[in-house]
């Protein structure tokens, strides 16, 4: 029986938690959907260059030497940056040539991605294992395989397209000037693979990661809006504001707080921090949609705080006697209180709170990241060369 090893090369983070969830399950999937009778073996070699490089060719080149050195039959790199061919997204890039290839997460979109990069996985081995199998029998008949059954014909094809269900799909040919590639899945239309991308790294910056470093944040918000809520300026604006005011004030609340983390931690990419203005342009829309997520859960739990510190201690009547109602005090009435709270306690927080974990807030950022995985990778080669 043949044995077939393939060796995923995810970057640090995102792209290592997914290769570790689906490694186990892999073996199976190939000898069903690409070849039974093969022992099939999946190994994992985390790199930092995958999640540094831009330039694909970089990465397909480092993947190109891990392959070697491991002595695998195939490899498949896993990069949480996005790659475009001129103006489409790339999903992915393949050689069987040489066995090789590349997948992009952020050309997956959020969540969930889990089956959708095995399945993208799962593609890219038949490409590097038949070739273009669809296209090309002679090869596989050159390679001594057998034709493969319909029915896993189809169910190949369409393993890609499934997994990204709001999109277009389409299998190319890569430029000339790529020379460690020859086959390119790119997404389309446009418009659709930049909302996609724009999720995809968002959710490969996992903005609830960020949230330990919000306790300063909370302790100052959370005494601010304590403080407050013991005089009943606020009881009686709660009453007297409409929805509007409340959404105004939470939306203002909410971009202030973004605003000051940004400011605060100098988050913002500037020319000098990349050479590409489009990847900047991305970065610094994926590190504003990112601590949006971010600030939004924390307000939420900032207001869950509040809403049971003014339902245990504000009595309902003294309430109704200080803001003149007439009614009867009710649950909505301290829903009410409790966002004003929150939001004015967000405001009092932005302004005046420094971030405990600096390091773990400016990770958000692809360009911070890149640079510290740049950094990992000449100590690597540094300490290489002193041993």
């Amino acid at each position: 029986m043949e044995k077939v090893t393939v060796g995923l090369i995810p970057a640090p983070e995102m792209p290592e938690i997914l290769a570790r969830r689906i490694v186990d399950s892999l073996p199976e999937i190939f000898s069903h959907l690409i070849e039974g009778n093969t022992e099939w073996n999946v190994q994992i070699v985390v790199d930092s260059l995958p999640g540094a490089a831009e330039d694909v060719q970089e990465i397909i080149k480092e993947a190109a030497l891990l392959k070697e050195q491991h002595d695998w039959n195939y490899a498949i790199c896993l990069t949480d940056l996005p790659i475009y061919s001129d103006k489409h997204l790339v999903l992915a890039d393949a050689n069987p040539e040489t066995g090789v290839a590349q997948i992009s997460l952020p050309a997956f979109g959020a969540y969930p991605m889990k089956n959708r990069v095995k399945q993208a996985i799962i593609q890219m081995v038949s490409e590097l294992y038949y070739g273009n199998f669809l296209d090309h029998p002679v090869k596989m008949a050159q390679k001594g395989i057998g034709p493969l059954s319909q029915s896993k014909q189809r169910s190949l094809h369409q393993i890609l397209l499934k997994s990204l269900r709001f999109s277009s799909i389409r299998r190319i040919e890569a430029p000339k000037e790529m020379k460690n590639i020859s086959v390119r899945f790119i997404v389309t239309p446009l418009l659709n693979s930049r909302f996609r991308v724009l999720l995809g790294m968002t959710y490969a910056n996992r903005p609830w990661t960020i949230l330990p470093s919000f306790k300063s944040v909370v302790a100052i918000a959370f005494g601010t809006g304590a403080y407050g809520l013991i005089f009943t300026t606020l009881w009686k604006l709660s009453v007297s504001y409409n929805i509007y005011r409340f959404l105004g004030l939470n939306v203002v609340a909410v971009i202030s707080m973004v605003l000051w983390i940004i400011l605060s931690h100098n988050l913002w990419e500037t020319p000098r921090g990349t050479n590409s203005p489009r990847m900047r342009k991305i970065y610094n829309n994926t590190t504003i949609l990112t601590l949006t997520v971010a600030v939004v859960i924390y307000y939420a739990v900032l207001f869950v705080l509040f809403l049971i510190a003014v339902s245990v201690f504000v009595p309902p009547s003294l309430f109704g006697e200080a803001t003149g109602l007439k009614g009867e005090v009710t649950l909505l009435h301290f829903l009410r209180l409790a966002w004003l709270v929150t939001s004015v306690a967000t405001l009092a927080g932005a302004i005046g709170a420094g971030m405990e974990n600096g390091d773990r807030v400016r990770n958000v950022t692809y360009g911070y990241r890149q640079q510290q995985r740049y950094a990992n990778i000449k100590n690597a080669q540094e300490n290489q060369d002193q041993s």
